[in-house]
């Protein structure tokens, strides 16, 4: 069942590449409200936000195997971390300008303990999620997916346009899907686990945006570039 569900991923990732950051190159190689709204920081936050807008740093390739959990009880440690990452973020919301460039960025003052970034899925297997953007100062099981990272290029090789970043195409998701876009993920469970913007913790596939299609909104809606 596990071999159909990849050929299915594989079959999908050309169509859909919203939430989720697919690296598809790693992945053959390995086979063959609105955006929240800016809060005014105090001087010393404002140099700090920009100090950290000019030190992107680029993430490693994710090398990860598609293996998720079906344990309950994985997902519901799992999401007990997801919700202390976002008190985590809410609390850095209210000193910065905008939503951490990683969550690295809310260690240690924010998040001290780094244990909260691990999932219960990688303490027994050492996987980290699959498909999307790891964090490149920490090990973590999430993929935080407001970067201020360049579009990979196979999202750009699909969808040819203007300079996009991983930010600015979930934030133009969020003119469909609103605050329920997704902030961090974890894709080391079935369903896999989504911290939303606004704070919801949710279960979706793989693909999230099939939780916000209807007859209206289809999923190549969320591309960049529409």
């Amino acid at each position: 069942m596990k071999i159909i569900m990849k050929m299915q991923f594989k079959l999908l990732l050309p169509i859909v590449m919203g939430g989720i950051c697919v690296l598809a190159i790693a992945q053959e190689s390995k086979s063959k409200q609105s955006v929240p709204a800016d809060k005014t920081p105090q001087p010393a936050s404002a140099e700090q936000a920009k100090a950290q807008s000019t030190a992107v740093v680029t993430p490693a390739v994710n090398t990860n195997d598609y293996n998720p959990s079906s344990d309950r009880s994985d997902a519901a440690a799992c999401t007990k971390n997801l919700e202390k990452i976002n008190v985590a973020i809410e609390a850095y919301r209210k000193e910065n300008p905008d939503v951490p460039n990683w969550l690295s960025d809310l260690v240690p003052k924010y998040l001290a303990d780094t244990n909260v970034l691990i999932c219960p899925v990688t303490k027994r297997t050492g996987l980290q999620s699959a498909f999307g953007v790891l964090d490149p100062r920490l090990r973590s099981s999430y993929l935080y997916e407001f970067t201020p990272t360049d579009l990979p290029e196979v999202v750009k090789g699909a969808w040819p346009g203007p300079k996009m970043t991983m930010r600015g195409w979930k934030r133009q998701q969020m003119k469909l899907a609103g605050p329920d876009v997704p902030l961090v993920r974890c894709l080391l469970h079935e369903p896999a686990l989504n911290l939303s913007v606004g704070g919801k913790v949710y279960e979706s596939p793989v693909f999230w945006e099939l939780n916000f299609t209807n007859s209206t909104i289809k999923l190549e809606d969320f591309s960049p570039h529409r």
